[in-house]
């Protein structure tokens, strides 16, 4: 029995990591981590909002930028119904992130 249980573990680990990296949206597609800025665009639109961020450090009055990220977000209906905010962190072109909420009606 455990050694079932490990290979199920095993198994189904990488499908969760995954699933964070994810949105499936009411129509069947993905948005995934390492999309680019383009293909979001094409599947999404125009986000309702735009951040970026970034983050430094003060080396004695030299402020040097270390990391800059931009996060869109978007009002999506999902695939297992209900409207989300989702939020997709880019560094660069490519997504490091996405985070969705389903809203509270």
């Amino acid at each position: 029995m455990l050694k079932i249980t490990l290979l199920l573990s095993l198994l189904l680990c990488p499908l969760i990591t995954y699933a964070g990296s994810s949105f499936r949206l009411s129509n069947g597609d993905l948005v995934l981590k390492d999309m680019s800025k383009i293909e979001i665009l094409d599947k999404l639109g125009t986000p309702i909002l735009k951040d970026v961020q970034s983050l430094g450090i003060d080396t004695g009055g030299n402020v040097k930028v270390g990391k800059k990220v931009e996060t869109w977000s978007y009002k999506l209906k999902g695939s297992i119904g209900g409207e989300y905010l989702v939020s997709i962190t880019f560094q660069g072109d490519k997504v490091i992130d996405i985070a969705s909420e389903q809203k509270k009606n």
